[in-house]
């Protein structure tokens, strides 16, 4: 059934409809999202006050393989509950919980074989990354924990998605704060009262994990009373891949990002640039978190609409969720610019690298006006089955104009140019979208 009817009164309602299920599906979605973005605010926060800029800046070098980790299981995911959303709108039923059966048994499989690649490789990686002395020790102590772990985040961060696809997003948003909060409490006992030093916080961060996946499980097996099976097909699995590589790219783009940055900074300001930077991108991913929640949030009935032919309800979808970016960015950016003051106390900075903030924090914060809708095309397009132009921009991002702009800048602006980098990225893919897949998002 067609949701609109012929009526303009009938219009009117439907709409209203329509925007409550925006409300209560990407409500619950962003403040998922911005807890998936605390775990390393909260790592960072506990390990800047209990071990200083060694540890602030062993964390940010480690990030990338932890990341690497969290993408796979939000690619997998992603790309699973978009085909189910997909099945469900074209009333493939059936077809439809394979998918799922098929998602849950590819995530635990990727879990187990980055746990052997990456146990071999992580040494080589943290050195390649500029890892030495103390800040290697550290780092390598972090990462060894969150490898050991990660079944447990591949499977919880891939479960979020699917929930969100089975009308869950309250629930996946529930099953994300109680890993966050006992994030929050192992961190703080195992770092200043049993004082193990960072690899606390990597402890933290997969109990926290595992309770996620605990949560959502009981969620779908429970109480949707769903069976647990162990499905593969290799058809189906080519397609999740194809879907979830461009939110494999997403997730992971930012901590690419991070990789050239870490590197600039080391360059350009060493081991106190980096803790700055480490702190900067505390705030920065949380706030790209939120505003990518908005995609996200909408993505379930997006899919289905896309799936059902309905294309003026997908439409109107599509036009609330770009104007409710674009205002939450301005909020974003103006509340962070109000309270920059306060941060590097906070996370315990000391000498150079709070003088560096200041700067870095105030310009960086910028792109919270663009990130939003240039992240929210892709979201469309990967939601309405448009993977190799969501890839493209994905890709594009990551591979080619980040990494341009933040080994050009610099040569003409210094460090000051490595902060130019973020928001003049984001700038460049809008300005890309608009020449060359405007017709597409339409």
């Amino acid at each position: 059934m067609n949701l609109y009817g012929k009526d303009k009164e009938s219009k009117k309602m439907n709409r209203r409809y329509l925007l409550k299920r925006i409300a209560k599906d990407c409500i619950p979605t962003i403040f998922s999202l911005l807890m998936s973005g605390l775990y390393a605010v909260m790592d960072g926060l506990f390990v800047g006050r209990a071990v200083g800029d060694a540890g602030l800046a062993a964390i940010n070098i480690a990030w990338p393989i932890a990341a690497v980790i969290t993408a796979v299981g939000i690619g997998i995911g992603s790309g699973g509950s978009v085909l189910y959303s997909n099945c469900k709108g074209k009333g493939e039923e059936e077809r439809g919980e394979q998918v799922y059966h098929q998602t849950i048994t590819l995530l635990a499989a990727a879990g187990l074989f980055l746990l052997i690649v990456l146990g071999v490789t992580y040494p080589f990686i943290l050195r390649g990354m500029g890892a030495r002395g103390d800040v290697y020790q550290k780092a390598a102590e972090y990462i060894q924990i969150i490898i050991f772990g990660s079944a447990f985040q591949i499977l919880g961060t891939g479960f979020v998605p699917m929930l969100r696809n089975r009308n869950l997003a309250f629930q996946a948003m529930i099953s994300m704060a109680a890993g966050m909060g006992v994030n929050g409490v192992l961190n703080y006992i195992l770092l200043f009262i049993v004082k193990i030093g960072i690899r606390g916080a990597a402890v933290g961060t997969i109990a926290a994990q595992f309770v996620v996946l605990m949560i959502s499980s009981y969620f779908i097996y429970g109480k949707q009373k769903v069976r647990l099976k162990i499905v593969w097909k290799n058809e189906m699995i080519a397609e999740i891949f194809k879907i979830g590589i461009s939110a494999f790219g997403l997730s992971l783009a930012p901590s690419v990002v991070l990789l050239f940055t870490n590197l600039q900074c080391l360059k350009y300001g060493g081991d106190a640039a980096v803790a700055c930077y480490a702190v900067i991108s505390y705030i920065v991913f949380p706030v790209q978190s939120m505003l990518m929640g908005i995609g996200d949030g909408t993505q379930p009935l997006m899919s289905f609409y896309s799936g059902a032919g309905r294309r003026e309800e997908l439409g109107f979808v599509k036009k609330v969720a770009s104007i409710a970016v674009v205002v939450l960015g301005v909020i974003f950016f103006g509340t962070v610019l109000l309270v920059s003051n306060k941060i590097p106390g906070i996370f315990g900075m000391q000498g150079e690298s709070s003088v560096y903030f200041g700067t870095g924090m105030a310009v960086s914060a910028v792109s919270f006006l663009f990130t939003g809708l240039a992240k929210f095309h892709i979201s469309y397009m990967n939601a309405t089955l448009q993977v190799k132009k969501a890839m493209q921009l994905i890709y594009g991002e990551t591979i080619f104009v980040a990494p341009l702009l933040i080994f050009l800048l610099p040569c003409f602006f210094g460090i000051n140019g490595i902060w130019l980098s973020l928001p003049g990225t984001q700038i460049i893919m809008l300005l890309l979208f608009n020449v060359f897949f405007t017709k597409t998002g339409k």
